[in-house]
């Protein structure tokens, strides 16, 4: 294969591995070709890989399933399980891009709160498929590739942490483990992959994340609740208004 310095064999691929391309304008209209070729070959792993199986899914399969070559699929990804990881990889890419510009059009600590957590379940419904086949397939991949995967997530999920951390700083959540505030934020988002179905007919999307984090947040919310509220939301408004008065110049 004849390729021109600013191309990797894997990155280009058997479409355009003999193109030398001295134009900038023609390297992009290359390189986007090469991009949705390698995410048709993706998006035929989910299907696959979720309904086969890792182990019973075949390279041939899945160049079927593309309409590629094999040779063409291992010019793009090492082997089959390196497939593997970037199908559920696509997730904690779409987290780290996606969170951000979410986060980024909020004004106030808990607006930037609750639109990271908006953002996080949106991605998950986006890729069902490759949460899913996280659950299910991660154990095939090598510890190395499972390293990988990991690190991205601690990278996702901090995005969150950092907005409970900055909604304690400002004293709209009373002091809890950041930590474990994130874990119940991030379980209950991929209980929306995972269990949607239990909930059809009730819930959209959007109505499922405010009305989790309405009962999520009733405990911790320093700022005196919604008019609308009542009932067992009232005592935790007036109790100990000494301690909550220390938490604020604390925090």
């Amino acid at each position: 294969m004849s390729l021109d310095s600013n191309n990797s064999p894997r990155t280009v691929g058997g479409t355009v591995g003999a193109l030398v391309l001295p134009r900038r304008r023609g390297r992009r209209k290359i390189e986007g070709l090469v991009e949705a070729r390698r995410q048709q070959i993706l998006t035929a792993a989910l299907d696959l890989f979720g309904t086969k199986g890792f182990h019973r899914t075949t390279t041939q399969d899945l160049a079927e399933r593309a309409d590629v070559s094999v040779g063409l699929i291992y010019q793009y990804f090492k082997d089959k399980e390196d497939l593997l990881a970037a199908a559920i990889g696509q997730i904690f890419d779409a987290y780290l891009s996606e969170i951000p510009l979410a986060v980024r059009a909020a004004r106030d600590p808990l607006s930037r709160f609750r639109a990271a957590v908006h953002a996080y379940c949106r991605v998950i419904d986006e890729h069902r498929e490759a949460a899913l086949l996280g659950y299910r397939e991660t154990r095939s991949l090598s510890k190395a590739l499972t390293k990988g995967l990991m690190a991205k997530e601690t990278k996702s999920t901090e995005l969150i942490g950092e907005r409970v951390t900055e909604c304690i700083e400002a004293g709209v959540f009373r002091r809890v483990d950041v930590a474990m505030m994130t874990y119940h934020i991030v379980v209950f988002v991929h209980s929306w992959a995972l269990n949607a179905w239990r909930l059809k007919g009730q819930f959209e999307r959007e109505a499922y994340v405010d009305a989790g984090l309405d009962m999520l947040l009733g405990p911790i919310l320093q700022a005196a609740p919604p008019a609308k509220r009542s009932g067992p939301v009232k005592p935790a408004k007036t109790a100990a208004p000494s301690t909550r008065r220390s938490t604020r110049r604390a925090a």
